[in-house]
């Protein structure tokens, strides 16, 4: 082996070695400062801007940073290609190849600063002037040293393309804008995507002096500058002749943009709802939306005069229960009728707008048929006597009929019967019920809770999707929950045809949009004392609501649903579905049957009329009509015969009506023409059958306490009960003697002493009823 002794070979060797050293302890000196002076990552994650954007992608509403600054996130792919090409050109064009520092253009700007004896330019990388952009520093050689520190820091650990998407979101635009997307959408009133050459261009060199460059503020520097970025990146042939004589001959913007305010009630919404989303894209569709606020503002104009100050509304799309539209208020800057109120999702009294889903209920129970009779007669419970809207009642009237004209006392009838009502408005998303079910009682379903719009308008979607519920999604690709069976299907089209009758008694008799008007299903609801009118409707595609009133519960007297929220609801229906008649198939558990006229039960061999009812296979009741039915009277004394006393007798056979005990007690004190039942043959001794009498007052399971001091007839206690129109006399005993007799129309007293009692009610056919009266 030869060792070679050459002085310069030597000399070369040690050059290497002084190289290789001194790049050694420049990597152990970083990787000391590294330890000690780690990069300050927090200061790239800058607080974002909260942007709220419709379905389209249009910028709804923008809420500032919590550092006063509009800081619209975007990622590089959401940036127009063009852009991202001419800020590489424009800026550092060597950005893919070097690793963040470019020696050639540092020596460069070092040799101009020295020609002109002053800092005329700066050199740096797109690197280096994110390292920068996270620590402003005056520009002092000391600066320059430990800005090259951060920028190797930040190669290390980002990639190029992290690196550029950091620019693009720190870079200051002017102002309080900061990141490219706030750029765009401030100064173009578009997404960064889809800027255009010419608007590509201007936010090019805009970061280099935002201040001076400001378009808004020094439109001359700012046109002066865009044609150097023009020229600059024709000089490097990115764009050609024809694209640069474009490009400079396209006006720029003379003034930024507004803050963009639609929706505003969705955006407070939205954003407190998704705090950790800096970017929301709602599912609002803004066409819809703007007509939505324009048809609430003009439909409001005239009602202005009639103490209607405000209104909300609704829209949701049934097939994916996403929101389309929400409209919070009439104005949001109103401060005499508090305009920021969000209408669509304070709480209010839903009047008559929850009766469709007892109905519903106690069509799947099996209670109730579409055309059966129900009493609307006064009742009782337990010192609760509700009444209906007009104060009138109809004695008896179909389910069809009572769901039509809203009536109350059928509704609370009902209600009393079903045990899950208060659960099913909780599972169907009703969040303002808090307090138990006794607190609520049985006015819940007159309204006497609190729902708001929102939510009300998603529970009539059930109705709309067959019966099933979902969660209403206000954003556009929001996951939401599995749908749940809340109501059958069956039962969900039977109220949907109920509800679309157009011509109600409950509308005025000249109404302007009776006339083509959609198919929808719909109900209408009007709180106690005028407060809020509700009109929510529903077809295949949409549900709406629509509340009317007062934020500060001022009532109204023309605050009626039907008449000032009915309208509107119809004329978003006419514009929206645009002539489309599609409506809900029949489910195949819906059949048709024909039922008594008059009971709405399945006709007996006494029935004179029938008619058409749609029913539920296996759950509508199978029950043969009782009401109707032919006896047989004595020829001579008139008397009814049964089948023992009518031997050896000559007789003949007469139809009557025997209504329902509640009913027919009713019409006879109402004076209504009632036929009454004969008799039974006084001397035939065969116990009649029949049912008992109901026994209405003094009510059952409800203790009665004297008052020291007070007279006894200002403390007697009602006796009333109702019997078919078969008894003429009833009897009333206690414990066990008897008390009065009186015809059933007629009221009897009963004057109280303390103890337990027993109070019992015998017709004259000798059929009695019980119960147990207790006095304190």
């Amino acid at each position: 082996m030869k060792i070679n002794f050459s002085p310069k070979y030597w000399a070369l060797d040690k050059n290497i070695k002084g190289i290789v050293i001194i790049v050694l302890i420049l990597w152990l000196t970083f990787f000391v400062l590294n330890l000690l002076y780690p990069l300050p990552t927090y200061k790239l994650k800058r607080p974002l801007s909260t942007a709220v954007f419709s379905r389209e992608g249009e910028l709804l509403r923008t809420f500032c940073a919590s550092d006063g600054q509009i800081r619209i996130k975007c990622k590089l792919n959401e940036i127009s290609p063009f852009l991202l090409k001419a800020v590489v050109i424009y800026e550092d064009k060597w950005f893919y190849w070097h690793p963040g520092i470019n020696p050639y253009a540092i020596w460069r700007t070092a040799m101009t600063n020295i020609k002109h004896r002053r800092i005329v330019c700066g050199g740096s990388t797109i690197s280096m002037q994110i390292a920068r952009m996270i620590e402003p520093k005056s520009r002092t050689f000391l600066s320059k040293i430990i800005e090259i520190f951060r920028t190797i820091q930040l190669e290390l650990r980002y990639s190029k393309n992290e690196l550029l998407e950091f620019y693009f979101n720190l870079a200051s635009y002017g102002g309080n804008l900061e990141g490219v997307a706030s750029a765009a959408y401030f100064y173009f009133g578009k997404a960064p995507s889809t800027l255009s050459s010419a608007e590509a261009t201007l936010l090019v060199g805009l970061p280099n002096s935002p201040e001076r460059l400001r378009p808004d503020k020094n439109p001359k520097e700012a046109i002066k500058n865009y044609k150097k970025v023009a020229t600059r990146l024709l000089r490097y042939k990115f764009i050609s002749k024809e694209k640069y004589l474009e490009i400079i001959s396209a006006d720029i913007p003379q003034k930024r943009r507004n803050i963009p305010f639609i929706a505003p009630h969705l955006g407070e919404f939205v954003r407190s709802k998704f705090k950790d989303k800096p970017i929301i894209k709602t599912s609002i569709d803004l066409r819809l939306q703007r007509f939505c606020e324009k048809s609430l503002a003009e439909h409001l104009k005239p009602l202005l005069g009639q103490g209607i100050s405000n209104g909300a509304i609704v829209v949701i799309e049934n097939k994916t229960c996403q929101v389309r539209a929400m409209v919070g208020s009439l104005n949001f800057f109103d401060k005499i009728h508090p305009g920021q109120v969000n209408g669509a999702l304070s709480p209010r009294s839903p009047g008559s707008t929850l009766k469709p889903f007892v109905y519903a209920l106690g069509l799947d129970e099996g209670f109730i048929s579409s055309q059966g009779l129900l009493p609307d007669v006064p009742v009782d419970y337990s010192g609760y006597s509700p009444a209906n809207y007009d104060d009138k009642y109809h004695g008896g009237v179909t389910v069809e009929q009572a769901l039509k004209e809203s009536l109350n006392i059928p509704a609370i009838n009902l209600y009393a019967k079903l045990k899950r009502f208060y659960n099913f408005l909780q599972e169907a998303g009703i969040s303002t019920l808090k307090k138990p079910r006794e607190f609520y009682g049985l006015p819940l379903v007159l309204g006497a809770c609190e729902v708001n719009l929102l939510e009300l308008t998603n529970l009539y979607a059930t109705l709309a999707n067959s019966g099933q519920y979902r969660n209403y999604s206000l954003l556009e690709d929001e996951k939401v929950g599995d749908s749940k069976r809340l109501v059958s299907a069956e039962a969900a089209y039977i109220i949907s045809e109920i509800l679309t009758e157009i011509r109600r008694p409950d509308l005025p008799a000249c109404w302007e949009f009776s006339v083509n008007l959609p198919k929808v299903a719909w109900k209408t609801g009007t709180s106690y004392g005028h407060r809020d009118a509700w009109s929510i409707g529903y077809n295949p595609d949409y549900t709406i609501g629509i509340w009317l009133g007062n934020f500060d519960g001022t009532e109204a007297e023309s605050l009626v649903g039907a008449e000032v929220a009915a309208p509107l609801l119809f004329y978003l229906f006419n514009s929206i579905t645009e002539g489309k008649s599609d409506w809900f198939e029949k489910p195949q558990g819906v059949g048709i049957r024909q039922v008594c006229a008059l009971s709405g039960e399945l006709p007996s061999s006494d029935c004179p009329q029938t008619k058409e009812e749609l029913f539920i296979y296996g759950v509508s009741t199978p029950k043969i009509c009782q009401m109707h039915k032919m006896y047989d009277l004595d020829d001579k004394t008139n008397c009814r015969l049964c089948s023992h006393c009518r031997q050896k007798r000559k007789y003949h056979k007469e139809l009557f009506v025997i209504w329902p005990a509640e009913i027919a007690t009713w019409m006879e004190r109402e004076g209504y023409p009632i036929q009454k039942i004969p008799p039974h043959l006084p001397e035939c001794s065969t116990l009649v059958a029949g049912k008992k009498p109901i026994i209405r007052s003094p009510a059952t399971n409800c203790g009665y306490y004297l008052r020291e001091g007070v007279s006894k007839k200002y403390q007697k206690i009602l006796l009333d009960a109702s019997v078919s129109n078969e008894v003429e006399k009833i009897y009333w005993f206690v414990d066990g003697e008897l008390l009065c007799s009186a015809a059933p129309k007629e009221k009897a007293f009963y004057y109280p002493t303390i103890g337990k009692h027993r109070l019992k009610c015998v017709d004259d056919e000798g059929r009695c009823t019980e119960m147990e009266l207790c006095i304190y």
